[in-house]
Protein backbone atom coordinates (compact mmCIF):
# COMPACT_ATOMS: atom_id res chain seq x y z
CA UNK A 1 0.00 0.00 0.00
CA UNK A 2 1.54 3.42 -1.02
CA UNK A 3 0.28 6.72 -0.74
CA UNK A 4 -0.92 8.91 -4.38
CA UNK A 5 -0.05 12.05 -3.79
CA UNK A 6 -2.27 14.50 -5.66
CA UNK A 7 -1.89 17.56 -8.20
CA UNK A 8 -0.13 20.23 -5.91
CA UNK A 9 -0.02 23.40 -8.58
CA UNK A 10 -2.81 25.86 -7.15
CA UNK A 11 -2.58 24.97 -3.25
CA UNK A 12 -1.03 26.62 -0.97
CA UNK A 13 1.50 24.59 1.34
CA UNK A 14 -0.54 24.36 4.55
CA UNK A 15 -3.37 23.01 2.21
CA UNK A 16 -0.64 20.46 0.86
CA UNK A 17 0.52 19.43 4.36
CA UNK A 18 -3.45 19.30 5.29
CA UNK A 19 -4.16 16.90 2.25
CA UNK A 20 -1.34 14.83 3.12
CA UNK A 21 -2.70 14.62 6.70
CA UNK A 22 -5.99 13.33 5.44
CA UNK A 23 -4.68 10.73 3.30
CA UNK A 24 -2.24 9.58 6.12
CA UNK A 25 -4.90 8.93 8.41
CA UNK A 26 -7.41 7.49 5.88
CA UNK A 27 -4.50 4.97 5.21
CA UNK A 28 -3.84 4.05 8.95
CA UNK A 29 -7.75 3.68 9.17
CA UNK A 30 -8.06 0.87 5.90
CA UNK A 31 -4.83 -0.79 7.10
CA UNK A 32 -5.46 -0.90 10.96
CA UNK A 33 -9.46 -0.35 11.33
CA UNK A 34 -9.80 0.91 14.97
CA UNK A 35 -12.26 -1.60 16.85
CA UNK A 36 -13.26 -1.17 20.30
CA UNK A 37 -11.48 -3.60 22.88
CA UNK A 38 -14.93 -6.30 23.23
CA UNK A 39 -15.01 -6.89 19.47
CA UNK A 40 -11.47 -6.91 19.16
CA UNK A 41 -11.23 -9.56 22.17
CA UNK A 42 -14.16 -11.81 20.55
CA UNK A 43 -13.49 -11.77 17.08
CA UNK A 44 -9.70 -10.83 16.40
CA UNK A 45 -7.68 -11.47 19.03
CA UNK A 46 -7.00 -15.77 19.33
CA UNK A 47 -3.76 -16.51 21.57
CA UNK A 48 -2.90 -19.74 21.46
CA UNK A 49 -0.17 -21.92 23.31
CA UNK A 50 3.08 -21.79 22.88
CA UNK A 51 2.73 -18.19 21.24
CA UNK A 52 4.56 -15.05 22.17
CA UNK A 53 2.88 -12.05 23.08
CA UNK A 54 5.21 -8.60 23.64
CA UNK A 55 3.37 -5.09 25.05
CA UNK A 56 5.86 -1.95 23.50
CA UNK A 57 5.35 1.29 25.17
CA UNK A 58 6.27 4.25 27.30
CA UNK A 59 5.39 4.17 30.57
CA UNK A 60 2.03 5.69 31.65
CA UNK A 61 0.51 3.88 28.33
CA UNK A 62 -1.22 1.12 29.75
CA UNK A 63 1.15 -1.58 29.40
CA UNK A 64 0.52 -2.89 32.67
CA UNK A 65 -3.15 -2.96 32.29
CA UNK A 66 -3.26 -4.61 29.28
CA UNK A 67 -1.34 -7.53 30.91
CA UNK A 68 -3.34 -8.05 33.82
CA UNK A 69 -6.03 -8.15 31.76
CA UNK A 70 -4.72 -10.97 29.15
CA UNK A 71 -4.20 -13.20 31.73
CA UNK A 72 -7.29 -14.81 32.47
CA UNK A 73 -7.14 -15.98 28.66
CA UNK A 74 -4.94 -18.85 30.00
CA UNK A 75 -5.52 -21.19 32.95
CA UNK A 76 -2.18 -21.93 33.62
CA UNK A 77 -0.12 -18.03 34.69
CA UNK A 78 3.06 -16.96 36.26
CA UNK A 79 3.74 -13.57 36.75
CA UNK A 80 7.85 -12.60 37.90
CA UNK A 81 7.20 -9.39 39.98
CA UNK A 82 10.53 -7.60 40.88
CA UNK A 83 9.05 -4.26 42.57
CA UNK A 84 10.00 -3.52 46.41
CA UNK A 85 5.72 -3.06 46.31
CA UNK A 86 3.71 -3.16 42.88
CA UNK A 87 -0.34 -2.50 43.28
CA UNK A 88 -0.78 -4.31 40.35
CA UNK A 89 0.73 -7.00 41.88
CA UNK A 90 -1.05 -6.73 45.06
CA UNK A 91 -4.51 -6.67 43.34
CA UNK A 92 -3.85 -10.55 41.71
CA UNK A 93 -2.94 -11.68 44.83
CA UNK A 94 -6.03 -10.31 45.72
CA UNK A 95 -7.83 -12.29 43.26
CA UNK A 96 -6.79 -15.69 44.33
CA UNK A 97 -3.13 -15.76 43.08
CA UNK A 98 -0.89 -17.69 44.92
CA UNK A 99 2.49 -15.64 46.00
CA UNK A 100 5.61 -17.59 46.18
CA UNK A 101 9.38 -15.89 47.59
CA UNK A 102 10.48 -18.18 45.21
CA UNK A 103 9.27 -21.15 42.76
CA UNK A 104 7.54 -23.97 44.56
CA UNK A 105 7.05 -27.43 43.49
CA UNK A 106 3.20 -27.91 44.00
CA UNK A 107 0.31 -28.77 41.98
CA UNK A 108 -0.58 -26.74 38.80
CA UNK A 109 -3.87 -27.87 38.99
CA UNK A 110 -4.95 -26.62 42.65
CA UNK A 111 -2.23 -23.78 42.38
CA UNK A 112 -2.73 -22.52 38.45
CA UNK A 113 -2.21 -18.92 39.27
CA UNK A 114 0.93 -17.57 40.45
CA UNK A 115 3.21 -14.36 40.86
CA UNK A 116 6.68 -15.34 42.09
CA UNK A 117 8.05 -12.44 44.33
CA UNK A 118 11.33 -12.30 45.39
CA UNK A 119 11.91 -9.79 48.21
CA UNK A 120 13.39 -6.88 46.59
CA UNK A 121 13.26 -4.25 49.48
CA UNK A 122 17.23 -3.72 49.55
CA UNK A 123 19.29 -1.90 47.15
CA UNK A 124 21.31 -4.78 45.94
CA UNK A 125 18.43 -7.08 46.25
CA UNK A 126 19.00 -8.05 42.31
CA UNK A 127 21.76 -10.72 43.17
CA UNK A 128 18.59 -12.82 45.53
CA UNK A 129 16.01 -11.58 42.47
CA UNK A 130 18.09 -13.33 39.38
CA UNK A 131 19.03 -16.62 42.10
CA UNK A 132 15.09 -16.98 42.31
CA UNK A 133 14.00 -15.88 38.76
CA UNK A 134 16.75 -18.26 36.84
CA UNK A 135 15.17 -21.29 38.95
CA UNK A 136 11.97 -20.57 38.37
CA UNK A 137 12.59 -20.47 34.73
CA UNK A 138 14.24 -23.74 34.79
CA UNK A 139 11.32 -25.51 36.72
CA UNK A 140 8.60 -23.88 34.12
CA UNK A 141 10.62 -24.95 31.48
CA UNK A 142 10.44 -28.57 32.48
CA UNK A 143 6.87 -28.78 33.49
CA UNK A 144 5.57 -26.63 30.32
CA UNK A 145 2.36 -25.34 29.64
CA UNK A 146 2.70 -22.49 31.02
CA UNK A 147 2.27 -19.15 30.79
CA UNK A 148 5.09 -16.49 32.10
CA UNK A 149 4.14 -12.75 32.57
CA UNK A 150 7.12 -10.56 32.94
CA UNK A 151 6.79 -6.57 33.21
CA UNK A 152 9.22 -4.59 32.76
CA UNK A 153 11.60 -6.80 30.50
CA UNK A 154 14.62 -4.55 29.80
CA UNK A 155 15.12 -5.04 33.93
CA UNK A 156 15.35 -8.76 33.65
CA UNK A 157 17.62 -8.31 30.58
CA UNK A 158 19.86 -6.05 32.49
CA UNK A 159 20.96 -5.96 35.25
CA UNK A 160 19.37 -9.57 35.86
CA UNK A 161 21.47 -10.56 32.87
CA UNK A 162 18.45 -13.27 32.59
CA UNK A 163 18.43 -13.05 28.74
CA UNK A 164 19.63 -16.09 27.51
CA UNK A 165 16.45 -18.24 29.20
CA UNK A 166 14.34 -15.73 27.78
CA UNK A 167 15.46 -16.15 24.12
CA UNK A 168 15.43 -20.48 24.80
CA UNK A 169 11.78 -20.01 26.25
CA UNK A 170 11.01 -17.87 23.10
CA UNK A 171 12.55 -20.39 20.63
CA UNK A 172 11.88 -23.55 22.01
CA UNK A 173 8.45 -22.34 24.54
CA UNK A 174 5.99 -23.33 21.73
CA UNK A 175 7.40 -27.05 21.63
CA UNK A 176 6.44 -27.06 24.97
CA UNK A 177 2.92 -24.51 25.63
CA UNK A 178 5.35 -22.13 26.79
CA UNK A 179 4.01 -18.87 26.21
CA UNK A 180 5.68 -15.43 27.55
CA UNK A 181 3.46 -12.25 27.93
CA UNK A 182 6.34 -9.87 27.93
CA UNK A 183 6.35 -6.18 28.46
CA UNK A 184 9.02 -3.24 27.19
CA UNK A 185 9.11 0.34 27.42
CA UNK A 186 11.10 0.80 24.25
CA UNK A 187 12.20 -2.15 21.36
CA UNK A 188 16.07 -0.12 21.39
CA UNK A 189 16.22 -1.69 25.07
CA UNK A 190 15.91 -5.05 24.01
CA UNK A 191 17.78 -7.43 21.19
CA UNK A 192 15.53 -7.27 18.22
CA UNK A 193 15.00 -11.15 18.72
CA UNK A 194 13.21 -10.31 21.59
CA UNK A 195 10.04 -9.08 20.17
CA UNK A 196 10.44 -10.19 16.59
CA UNK A 197 9.74 -13.84 18.23
CA UNK A 198 6.12 -12.63 19.80
CA UNK A 199 3.45 -13.61 17.07
CA UNK A 200 1.29 -10.62 18.68
CA UNK A 201 2.57 -7.30 19.34
CA UNK A 202 0.72 -4.44 20.58
CA UNK A 203 2.58 -1.29 20.39
CA UNK A 204 2.00 1.66 22.08
CA UNK A 205 2.69 5.48 20.77
CA UNK A 206 5.95 6.36 19.95
CA UNK A 207 7.90 9.43 19.05
CA UNK A 208 11.67 8.20 19.00
CA UNK A 209 13.41 7.77 15.23
CA UNK A 210 15.42 4.82 17.16
CA UNK A 211 12.40 2.89 18.17
CA UNK A 212 10.06 3.83 15.33
CA UNK A 213 12.32 2.43 12.83
CA UNK A 214 12.97 -0.96 15.22
CA UNK A 215 9.27 -1.47 15.12
CA UNK A 216 8.99 -0.61 11.12
CA UNK A 217 11.47 -3.31 11.22
CA UNK A 218 8.99 -5.92 11.73
CA UNK A 219 7.48 -5.55 8.27
CA UNK A 220 9.39 -4.85 5.29
CA UNK A 221 6.38 -3.88 3.18
CA UNK A 222 4.97 -1.65 5.98
CA UNK A 223 7.42 0.27 7.13
CA UNK A 224 6.83 2.80 6.31
CA UNK A 225 2.94 2.47 7.50
CA UNK A 226 3.30 1.26 10.96
CA UNK A 227 6.43 4.11 11.70
CA UNK A 228 2.98 6.63 10.41
CA UNK A 229 0.45 4.60 12.39
CA UNK A 230 2.18 3.86 15.65
CA UNK A 231 2.92 8.28 15.81
CA UNK A 232 -0.27 8.54 15.64
CA UNK A 233 -1.74 6.79 18.25
CA UNK A 234 -3.71 8.56 20.70
CA UNK A 235 -3.12 8.09 24.18
CA UNK A 236 -3.58 4.46 25.79
CA UNK A 237 -4.18 3.20 22.22
CA UNK A 238 -2.61 0.39 21.03
CA UNK A 239 -1.68 -1.27 17.85
CA UNK A 240 -1.87 -5.01 17.52
CA UNK A 241 0.12 -6.22 15.36
CA UNK A 242 -0.24 -10.54 14.17
CA UNK A 243 3.05 -11.02 13.08
CA UNK A 244 2.12 -14.08 11.11
CA UNK A 245 -0.98 -12.75 9.27
CA UNK A 246 -0.18 -9.15 8.96
CA UNK A 247 -3.39 -8.37 10.28
CA UNK A 248 -3.40 -5.19 12.34
CA UNK A 249 -5.82 -3.07 14.49
CA UNK A 250 -6.21 -0.21 16.82
CA UNK A 251 -7.69 -0.49 20.24
CA UNK A 252 -7.77 0.58 23.97
CA UNK A 253 -7.88 -1.57 26.48
CA UNK A 254 -11.22 -1.68 28.88
CA UNK A 255 -10.62 -3.49 32.40
CA UNK A 256 -12.56 -6.32 33.07
CA UNK A 257 -13.51 -7.19 29.76
CA UNK A 258 -11.74 -10.49 29.97
CA UNK A 259 -12.94 -12.55 32.78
Amino acid sequence: MSLQFPPTAGLTLPAIREDLRSRIKAEIAMAAPRVSWRTFVKKHFVWNSGEHVGLIGPTGQGKTTLLTELLPLHKYVTVFATKPRDRSMDALIARGYTRMERWRDIDPDKFPRRVVWPDATRIDSDSHQKDVFLEAFGKIYREGRWVLAIDELAYFIEPLGLRKPIVTYLLQGRSLDISLLTAMQRPAWVPREIYTSCTHLFVYRFNESNDLRAVSDLSVTHARLIADIVSNLSQFQALYINTRTGQMFRTTVERGTIK
